[in-house]
């Protein structure tokens, strides 16, 4: 459940706790590296694979190694005559239904595995899915521990109730962890749609540090994620993604895709040479409501309220952006994009 833990159950006390604090450098590392501007996509993939395989696979091991070392010739002999019941466990662990597979109760196993598949493809949301993440695998993990033929278990022995909460802890870190990451830390997004091309194309994978926002305020020219405003749309997507090219207090326009910042040129990032002409596509009734397209800050200049921010799309042809909806509260803004970390053609760090 955690490196270091079995090292220390077998009295390995040093050697555990340094595996604690090597696990969660790599982690805290991998994260700072993920969200860093100055490291290449290489490093926090390494590292990732570091804290995520290397080193819990390497301590399973070990900690495997120190433990048959303790038990006694009897128990030793014993176990190895049957099926080994933390290799059941563990099983179970990595997916629900292995264990008892390998146990030879395949009806049981075969049921589990596939309620299972059932129960993730239905969790819609994150309280839906503490069953299938915590409860399941947990009560599968104790099941097949208890169908071990070694010596009968009892439902109310301690060591067997101390199991359970054991593995339910070990599945609840798994739940916890990756939503504080991606609620304070950092996430990752799909893009749909061409508006920020050429600097991000369809279906890339973004990395986004939602860290550095808590501490500091969005700068010009930094590609956001932010929530549409309210009204927009009728059915406005979860998030969006655009480049701030204005901040609260400035008065801008838009001029064949160039922008004018307080009367003067402003040069932007991203966006290729002879894109951006007003003359869109896009059809004036774009959200079939009351809403104009391209009303702010192009017939006339438009200025950027404090606390809020204009964005552009960096393919202004075919971009719905602050032109439209007008500027995005500082509030809405979720995180900054780092870098692409999908596909590996256009592998980088976001400029």
């Amino acid at each position: 459940m955690l490196p270091g833990l079995g090292q220390i159950y077998t009295a390995r006390v040093e050697r555990g706790v340094s595996l604690i604090i090597l696990a969660g450098l790599l982690h805290v590392l991998a994260i700072a590296s993920w969200i860093s501007t100055r490291t290449s996509v290489l490093l926090p993939i390494l590292l990732s694979l570091c804290g995520i395989i290397a080193i819990p696979i390497c301590a399973s091991l070990d900690a495997y190694r120190l433990t048959r070392r303790r038990n006694s010739k009897f128990f030793e002999r014993e176990r190895t005559l049957g099926k080994d019941p933390w290799l059941a466990v563990f099983l179970t662990v990595v997916l629900p239904g292995l264990g008892h597979l390998y146990l030879r109760k395949r009806i049981v196993g075969v049921l589990l595995l596939l309620s299972f598949c059932v129960l993730r493809v239905k969790a819609r949301a994150d309280y839906y899915a503490l069953f299938p993440i915590l409860i399941f695998p947990a009560a599968a993990c104790a099941h097949a521990y208890a169908g071990w033929n070694l010596h009968e278990i009892k439902l109310k022995d301690p060591f067997f109730l101390f199991v359970i909460v054991l593995l339910c802890s070990g599945f609840l870190k798994s739940l916890l962890i990756p939503q504080v990451e991606s609620r304070f830390f950092m996430q990752g997004y799909v893009i749909a749609g061409t508006s920020m091309e050429p600097t991000i194309l369809h279906g890339s994978l973004l990395v986004v540090d939602r860290f550095s926002y808590l501490w500091k305020d969005p700068a010009i020219d930094d590609i956001v994620v932010f929530t549409p405003v309210e009204g927009v749309s009728p059915d406005p997507p979860d998030c969006a993604f655009k480049r701030v090219v204005a901040v609260g207090g400035e008065t801008i326009q838009v001029r064949d895709g160039d922008v004018y910042v307080d009367g003067r040129r402003r040069e932007a990032k991203g966006r290729a040479p002879g894109q951006g002409r007003p003359g869109s596509p896009l059809p004036i009734d774009f959200f079939g409501t009351d809403n104009r397209y391209l009303v702010c800050g192009v017939d006339e200049s438009y200025r950027v309220p404090e606390g809020h921010y204009f964005v552009l799309g960096d393919n202004r042809s075919y971009s719905v952006d602050s032109r439209c909806f007008g500027a995005v509260p500082r509030e809405n803004i979720k995180g900054k994009a780092v870098k692409i970390a999908w596909p590996t053609g256009g592998v980088g760090v976001l400029k």
